[in-house]
């Protein structure tokens, strides 16, 4: 069986006029024009397939040429992608010798790890079943999840332990911990990938699919295309069955794979190698470092996400990457505990407008986040002054009435980032003002009864909002002379 990822039906695509189809990559570049967008089910893929796409434009093209940044919507030339069919076998993703993200030194190693390990949420290991179940090595994946799950790799692998592969251990990719990827989203995957394929001042290098074995540098500067495509693990897939079952990622009646050689590479950690991702967002530590932001995590906190989407702007405004031309796409990914919790997030900013003095935004998008973050501890206060619960309980209740309330509110008030980038004083009033409804119903909870003191505190309690109002300088009282007249 051979499957060549050139021209078989892998990738899903919603085209223009409404059709949901899997294409191949020559008609994903061709066609994408035509092609709205990519439309896995997850965003992990479709994120990972448009970088696997911006590496194949340049790698047959290089950086754009002039009229690729300001016609954002023009189709691809066929004759760009000649490269192509040069290199089809690097494409295969089952040939006899020459594999597509796979390490042929392991083609004689007994398969003794499941596919499933290939696709997140699919429980495989020890991992629990929750809405899915699955057994390893009865259950498999259908050579187009299987080349899904390859392009994964790069990006979001996440590190495994000791015992698990010959190596010592599983290293993450080469951005480590899954950061928070971003790209600009047109209106069509031409104008998609156009947007995000910028000159790059860095060596091109080459990619894993034509140099298989690809290792990163001990130090300096990572070239474009080896850091895109870097992959931290040797696999090497089993054959497909004989006969058809159903994918266990998709459900479609495939001959599906169940085995697979999955090893890690040992540790690539180094000190003087230098990576800068054009598609993930940075920003800086108390420390002084650049640092790559992450999406949060449930285990961390029940609200841990409601704070996420400030902390995204400021770092997107600072990394100056807003485009009033295409809208904002975020895709974050966190894992606990070695898989044992994960969770695939995705931000959508609809036609923002840049704002004129990014300074001043960063600094009210981080107000914001610490504002709506000092909600408790502000409720915290009242409480305590109270006389009916003084020297009683300890507040614990209070977390988890806010924490309850977050979500729904920031999610509500991140819908209309848009807005609040033009910093007008208005806007972030009636953000604030989206906390008034839920802060009453938390003011009846903590302060029921109808007595006078009940209900001034229950006022005080609805009362406590973001406060996003210009700070304004005291005047500061003269100090007394010493030793003169009084």
């Amino acid at each position: 069986m051979t499957f060549n990822l050139l021209d078989e039906k892998w990738i899903p695509v919603l085209y223009a006029d409404g059709r949901v189809e899997r294409v191949g990559i020559r008609t994903a570049l061709t066609d994408a024009r035509a092609i709205r967008q990519i439309a896995a089910s997850n965003p992990m893929d479709n994120v990972a397939l448009l970088r696997f796409l911006l590496a194949l434009l340049y790698w047959c093209k290089g950086n754009p040429p002039e009229e690729g940044r300001t016609t954002p919507g023009d189709q691809f030339p066929a004759d760009w992608f000649s490269k192509l069919d040069a290199n089809k076998d690097c494409f295969d993703l089952l040939g006899e010798t020459k594999r597509f993200y796979q390490d042929d030194a392991c083609k004689g190693i007994k398969a003794e790890h499941t596919t499933n390990y290939l696709i997140h949420e699919v429980p495989s290991g020890t991992n629990k079943w929750h809405f899915r179940h699955s057994t390893d090595k009865m259950n498999g994946l259908c050579p187009a999840c299987c080349a899904t799950g390859l392009i994964r790799l790069p990006v979001f692998a996440t590190s495994g332990g000791k015992g698990m592969t010959r190596d010592s251990g599983k290293s993450p990719g080469i951005n480590a911990k899954p950061p928070l990827y971003f790209l600009h989203v047109g209106t069509s995957l031409a104008a998609t990938l156009r947007l995000s394929w910028t000159n790059r001042n860095l060596r091109m290098g080459t990619p894993e699919w034509e140099t298989p074995h690809l290792q990163l540098p001990k130090g300096g500067e990572v070239p474009l295309m080896t850091g895109l495509t870097w992959l931290p693990r040797r696999v090497w897939l089993d054959n497909p069955e004989e006969h058809t079952s159903a994918c266990i990622s998709c459900g479609r009646q495939e001959r599906v794979i169940r085995h697979c050689v999955f090893d890690g590479k040992g540790s690539t950690k180094t000190e003087g190698r230098i990576w800068h991702d054009p598609h993930v967002i940075y920003a800086q530590s108390r420390k002084g470092d650049v640092i790559s932001l992450h999406a949060g995590d449930a285990l961390g906190g029940s609200d841990a996400a409601a704070g996420q989407w400030p902390e995204i702007m400021a770092g997107v405004l600072g990394e100056q990457k807003m485009n009033d031309r295409s809208s904002l796409w975020v895709v974050g990914f966190s894992t606990v505990q070695n898989d044992k919790y994960l969770e695939a997030m995705e931000y959508l900013i609809l036609d923002p407008h840049p704002p004129q003095k990014d300074q001043e935004s960063i600094a009210k998008f981080e107000r914001w986040q610490k504002q709506a973050a000092g909600l408790i501890p502000s409720l915290v206060r009242i409480v305590r002054l109270s006389k009916e619960k003084a020297g009683s309980r300890k507040h614990k209740e209070i977390a988890p009435m806010v924490a309850a309330v977050r979500p729904h509110v920031e999610d509500k008030i991140s819908k209309k980032a848009g807005e609040l980038l033009a910093g007008r004083a208005e806007a972030w009033e009636q953000a604030a003002a989206e906390y008034g409804p839920l802060m009453k119903m938390i003011a009846r909870s903590l302060s029921p009864g109808f007595t006078t003191s009940a209900v001034q505190r229950r006022k005080q309690i609805a009362n406590v909002l973001p406060d996003m109002r210009p700070k304004t300088g005291s005047a500061k009282k003269p100090s007394r002379k010493q030793g003169g007249d009084t």
